[in-house]
């Protein structure tokens, strides 16, 4: 990776636009004009100014106020449904998060900052999306949080279980409602191991709801996302959720997380246990070809911080 002074940024206005796009279509979703233009690749510019690019440009599409790439012309449908049933679902969508993290401050010690990503952060919810989590904890302790957002996780499947039955089922039982993308480590993140337009999009997109302060220094111990997306340092977040008092739980993984060799051993055990879920989550999807395909995208985008990838 070189260094800032290295890099250069793609001066054609039209060539950030559609690297802008290649981003976002990567995950199956087209942009607002706006939303070109405020999440403008190498920093945003005006609308009016960005306009232009995306109406002669031809690689792109752009219609009915969404564009996408050429050849990813059905994606602006699916932009458009996802923006109307937003408004109805955003409200819902952020109360739960709120909930959710709210529990696994109180349950979970190492948490140090969470956020909200993927469709409920970007604002193109629809009926049975997950609530979408990146989640950063202290070194040494990522499958202790991860396992607690599982068993979390069940609570609120049962809550809202009439609310998403449109969602991902899990086990043929329960319909998924929340969701951790990654657990990012202190020592993983500062700074990150990958830097790349992707992950600094990813981290662009996302919206922090508690511990904003230690998202914003993660943010800085990376200067590199200057290069791709400049404008993610002039982002100002409030908590939503503050620091929360520990449960007896939250004081017993403490405890023993005290020395380092109770660190390893616990986080360990829990490594063993999440482990086994997902095998059984797993082969409880094998039959489904979509699903299945799923799984390996998001591996493959997520590497090296997918779960059980370290």
């Amino acid at each position: 990776m070189g260094s800032l002074e290295t890099w250069t940024l793609t001066s054609s206005l039209e060539e950030r636009v559609v690297t802008t796009l290649r981003i976002a279509n990567r995950w199956g979703y087209g942009l607002a004009g706006d939303d070109v233009a405020s999440l403008l690749y190498g920093g945003p510019m005006k609308a009016a100014d960005v306009a232009p690019a995306l109406a002669s440009s031809r690689a792109i599409v752009f219609r009915d106020g969404i564009a996408t790439l050429s050849g990813q012309g059905d994606l602006i449908e699916k932009a458009l449904s996802r923006r109307r049933s937003n408004d109805g679902l955003a409200g819902l969508y952020f109360g739960i998060a709120e909930d959710f993290a709210r529990d696994l401050l109180r349950h979970s010690p190492f948490v140090r900052s969470m956020a909200v990503c993927g469709s409920t952060a970007s604002g193109g919810l629809e009926a049975g999306d997950d609530v979408d989590f990146n989640i950063f904890a202290e070194d040494g302790a990522k499958y202790i949080v991860y396992l607690m957002a599982i068993l979390l996780g069940v609570k609120y499947s049962l809550l809202h279980r009439r609310r998403f039955r449109r969602g991902t089922p899990l086990l043929g039982i329960l319909r998924k409602v929340t969701c951790v993308n990654v657990v990012f480590t202190e020592s993983h993140s500062r700074p990150f191991v990958r830097q790349d337009e992707f992950l600094a999009f990813e981290l662009l997109r996302s919206i922090p709801i508690a511990g904003t302060r230690d998202f914003t220094r993660t943010l800085e111990s990376n200067p590199w996302l200057r290069i791709h997306f400049p404008q993610i340092f002039t982002r100002v977040f409030a908590d939503r959720v503050g620091p929360q008092p520990r449960s007896f739980l939250a004081k017993v993984q403490r405890r023993i997380a005290v020395s380092p060799r109770g660190r390893r051993l616990l986080d360990g055990a829990c490594r063993g246990i999440a482990a086994m879920i997902h095998r059984v989550v797993r082969l409880s999807r094998e039959r489904d070809p979509e699903a299945m395909a799923r799984l390996a995208f998001l591996r493959r985008v997520k590497f090296p911080y997918d779960v059980f990838q370290d």
